[in-house]
C-alpha cells in the first residue's frame, strides 16, 4: 500500500465526514421549522427544540395545558424510520384508572406507556383485533368498555398509533410521516421529507384528546355523584 494511495484515501474519508457534517447540519435546521405550521393554536405559547432539531410546543387549549412533541422512531431495523407527533391535555384528574391503547404492536415502541401498564384488557367489540390494550385494573377495564366506541372511531384513522388516559390527562400519539429508504438503508439516518407539520392535522389531533379528556372527566364525576 502505497503513500499516494493512503493519502488518497484519507482525503477521501475526509470529504464524506465533510459532506456526512454537512448534511446532518443541514437536517437538524430543517427539523426546527418542523411545527411552524402548528403554531399560534396554544395560548400562551413555548417553543423548544433539542439538540436534535426536533421542536416542542408547550400552552394552553381548552382550558388545559396542553404539551406537544415529535418523536423520531428509528429502533426497528427492518421498517422504515417513523415521526410520531405526541399531543398530551394535561387534566389532572387523582386516582383516576390509568389506560392506554397500542395500534399494531412491535414491542419497540420506546415512546409508549402501554407496556408499563401492569394489566392487559381484551379489545371490546369494535376494536381492532390488532390493538393491545392495557390498564391497571378494574376500574380500567370499565373505563375501556364506556369508552369503546371512542376509541374505536380515533383508532379508525391508520396514522393513530397510541391512546394514553391517566390521572394527568390524555395523551394521543399520531404518524406524521415515514423516513426516507436511502439514507436509511445506506447510513442508517432518520431523513424525513416532512416540511413541516399540517396545522389541520394538529388541530385534529388536539381536539381528539381535549374532547376524549372532558368525557374522562365526565364519567367519573358521574360515577362519583
Amino acid at each position: 500500500m502505497t503513500a499516494a494511495f493512503l493519502f488518497g484515501l484519507i482525503a477521501f474519508l475526509a470529504v464524506v465526514a465533510n459532506i456526512a457534517i454537512r448534511d446532518h447540519r443541514r437536517a437538524v435546521a430543517a427539523r426546527r421549522a418542523l411545527l411552524d405550521d402548528c403554531r399560534g393554536v396554544l395560548d400562551d405559547e413555548r417553543w423548544t427544540a433539542g439538540a436534535d432539531g426536533f421542536p416542542a410546543l408547550e400552552g394552553r387549549a381548552f382550558g388545559h395545558m396542553v404539551k406537544v412533541a415529535l418523536i423520531p422512531d428509528t429502533m426497528v431495523v427492518r421498517r422504515l424510520p417513523q415521526l410520531w407527533l405526541s399531543v398530551t391535555v394535561l387534566d389532572a384528574m387523582p386516582g383516576a384508572p390509568s389506560l392506554s391503547l397500542l395500534a399494531r404492536p412491535s414491542g419497540n415502541e420506546f415512546y409508549s406507556g402501554t407496556h408499563q401498564l401492569p394489566e392487559r384488557v381484551e379489545p371490546p367489540a369494535g376494536l381492532p383485533l390488532d390493538v393491545m390494550i392495557r390498564g391497571d385494573g378494574v376500574r380500567a377495564f370499565a373505563l375501556c368498555q364506556r369508552f369503546g366506541g371512542v376509541f374505536a372511531s380515533l383508532l379508525a384513522d391508520p396514522g393513530v398509533k397510541e391512546i394514553t388516559l391517566t390521572a394527568r390527562g390524555v395523551r394521543i400519539v399520531r404518524q406524521v410521516a415515514e423516513g426516507r429508504r436511502g439514507e436509511h438503508l445506506l447510513l442508517r439516518q432518520a431523513v424525513f421529507d416532512l416540511a413541516q407539520v399540517e396545522r389541520p392535522v394538529f388541530v385534529q389531533t388536539l381536539r381528539d384528546a381535549a374532547a376524549l379528556a372532558a368525557q374522562r372527566t365526565a364519567a367519573i364525576e358521574e360515577r362519583a355523584a
